[in-house]
């Protein structure tokens, strides 16, 4: 499943945006250490539901563009330390700013895409007091962001994890951020108290059925297609909902449990070693439990939008959320 033309059409220009942006200071090393992968592209579902909101509720797509931008770099931003921390050699296919340059440029580069992001969004057009809400939104979401990515790094070290704290971490580290996008775009558009805090609540439902989903890609996924080598996961030993899932359902002792634990976390697990988890977490059922749990998630997203008007904009976003769970990368 591939975006409407539109939404691709709405990405590129967001993507010149961010570039434009990004063409910013005067040491080069820096400045391309920033700009690494934001010119790798990106489906920049962030920005794209801040303007659609926003072209919803009050035609305002165009003023949420800054907004968008300052989101889709600080996702970046995030990116850059994740891969620093997870020393994962890829990202988009293309070689880590870690790996490119160095890890000293890599955070620096990640702190300075997070001012840049800021400075950004001093630049929406909107009266002081959306103005106030909006950076206060964006703080409090890059706060929530820290806490869930300090919660994945815990997890690695933990032998078992429940469900429940699986998915506030994934809420805190990946929803949040379209949960502030989708916020920001209310915001901007003028919306009533009500639309803002629906499409917040649809757009963080979205967000978690969008990061589960991506759970799904991790094990099943094409490396061609997703820039990540097949099983990075389970050589990370992330606890992610899968793994998760099959750890409280496998019971002990159990051949499946040994082969999962033979290959989870070992740097230098064998292909065959990881196929073998991944056929392990079939017959658990563990993929098919994720994947129908991020179907629930976006459909009871879907029907927060009733909080919309209708329009075009509206059954862009409900087709932007169920591409979130059928998408191949």
């Amino acid at each position: 499943m591939e975006l409407p033309n539109e939404m691709t059409q709405m990405a590129a220009e967001v993507h010149e945006s961010i570039m434009n942006y990004l063409e910013y200071g005067k040491y080069a090393k820096l400045r391309q250490a920033m700009k690494h992968y934001p010119e790798g592209g990106g489906k920049r579902m962030r920005p794209i539901l801040a303007m659609m909101v926003a072209e919803a509720i009050g035609r305002n797509s165009k003023k949420a563009v800054p907004f968008g931008c300052c989101l889709e770099i600080i996702h970046n931003f995030t990116l850059v330390h994740d891969d620093v921390m997870d020393k994962d050699p890829v990202r988009r296919g293309r070689p880590a700013v870690h790996v490119l340059f160095d890890e000293p440029t890599a955070i620096i580069a990640g702190d300075a895409l997070f001012a840049r992001a800021y400075d950004i969004l001093s630049e929406s057009e909107v009266d002081g007091e959306a103005l106030r809400a909006l950076v206060h939104t964006v703080s409090e979401t890059v706060y929530l962001i820290a806490e869930g990515q300090q919660m994945d790094i815990d997890f690695e070290g933990r032998q078992t994890v429940g469900v429940e704290e699986y998915l506030e971490m994934v809420e805190k580290k990946t929803a949040v951020l379209f949960a502030c996008a989708a916020e920001g775009g209310a915001i901007i558009g003028g919306g009533s108290e009500r639309q803002i805090k629906d499409m917040k609540e649809c757009a963080r439902l979205f967000g978690i059925g969008f990061q589960i989903w991506d759970d799904v890609l991790g094990i099943l996924g094409d490396s061609k297609k997703t820039g990540k080598p097949v099983g990075s996961d389970i050589r990370n030993g992330k606890r992610t909902l899968i793994i998760v899932h099959a750890m409280e359902n496998l019971k002990r002792p159990s051949k499946d449990r040994d082969i999962l634990l033979a290959a989870l976390g070992k740097e230098d697990a064998t292909d065959e070693e990881v196929k073998a988890a991944i056929e392990a977490l079939r017959r658990t059922g563990s993929i098919d439990f994720v994947s129908s749990k991020a179907k629930e998630y976006t459909a009871e997203a879907k029907r927060l939008l009733q909080c919309l008007p209708e329009c075009k904009e509206k059954q862009m976003i409900s087709q932007l959320i169920d591409y979130s769970v059928n998408r191949d990368r």
